[in-house]
């Protein structure tokens, strides 16, 4: 998080992307949510959320990545965005605890992660901007609980954890070693719901075997079969992907990103250029973000 100014009250802070490494879902809760067990692993891909006070109501925009594929993407800038939920349930919140509240905000995006793609852009967002906030307009308010509240995956970006793991709906966390990692991202360009993914489980996807996370690196997602049956797309990339070297491949969260984990920088390199000759998808190399980074 950078303040850019002592008088603007002007505040950046990036907001980075996840992995998740392994994905069980144990079962649906009487809330209706989800009980999951997964790896979560912060990533260097992320969005660049600037805010300042500003006009008579909040304000979200939308500024150009320099990436066209992802500057078409539709991206909400209503009050149905997570990042203008988020500021509101925080003002609400600072009032409820006595304090002044923050003023009316102009919020700017730059979108570098995918929407819809599993990888938490959205709720990344959220958690950014509830820090930025935070900081800047301080209160009593329980961020943890207002996270979890926003959704099942802004706990772990709020907490900026490295590496963690992530039981309950996601809101339960335990921070774990965070080891060296390179993947190369593909996605094939569309959009997958994590509403209609956990249906697609729930319609007669069964989940693999059981394994506990916490041993090793296991990628096994109960989402992926459901989502790769439904979801032509998606299967294309895994395939693609497991066809071209025995790397461990799966698909992050809710889809439709699927990823690599590649040992060196060139071949990972040389993985993504293949990937990109392969299809039009979209295609990156990312690195886990190492404990303490900003």
């Amino acid at each position: 998080m950078r303040h850019e100014g002592p008088d603007d009250g002007a505040s950046q802070a990036r907001a980075h992307a996840k992995l998740n490494l392994g994905l069980r879902v144990l079962g649906r809760r009487s809330d209706g949510f989800h009980e999951i067990d997964s790896i979560m692993a912060s990533i260097d891909l992320y969005d660049d959320v600037m805010m300042r006070p500003e006009g008579a109501a909040d304000v979200l925009v939308r500024l150009a990545a320099g990436d066209e594929r992802l500057d078409r993407e539709p991206l909400p800038l209503d009050g149905g965005n997570l990042v203008l939920r988020a500021v509101e349930r925080y003002r609400l919140a600072a009032v409820a605890a006595g304090a002044p509240p923050p003023p009316p905000l102009r919020i700017a995006l730059r979108k570098r992660v995918p929407i819809a793609a599993g990888l938490g852009g959205g709720s990344s967002d959220a958690a950014a901007v509830l820090r930025l906030v935070a900081a800047s307009w301080p209160a009593a308010v329980d961020l943890p609980l207002l996270a979890a509240e926003l959704g099942s995956d802004v706990p772990f970006f709020l907490h900026r954890h490295a590496w963690a793991r992530a039981r309950g709906r996601g809101e339960r966390l335990e921070a774990v070693a965070a080891p060296a990692l390179r993947v190369v991202l593909v996605n094939p360009g569309v959009a997958v719901s994590a509403a209609d993914a956990y249906r697609w489980r729930a319609e007669g996807a069964e989940p693999g075997e059981r394994r506990t996370p916490s041993r090793g690196l296991d990628l096994a997602n109960d989402l992926e079969p459901g989502v790769a049956a439904r979801v032509p797309e998606v299967a294309e990339v895994l395939d693609w992907l497991r066809a071209q070297a025995p790397h461990p491949v799966a698909m992050s969260g809710s889809g439709a990103t699927c990823f690599a984990v590649v040992e060196d920088e060139g071949a990972a390199e040389e993985l993504a250029a293949r990937a990109r000759r392969a299809a039009p998808w979209w295609v990156r190399v990312a690195r886990a973000v190492p404990a303490g980074a900003p």
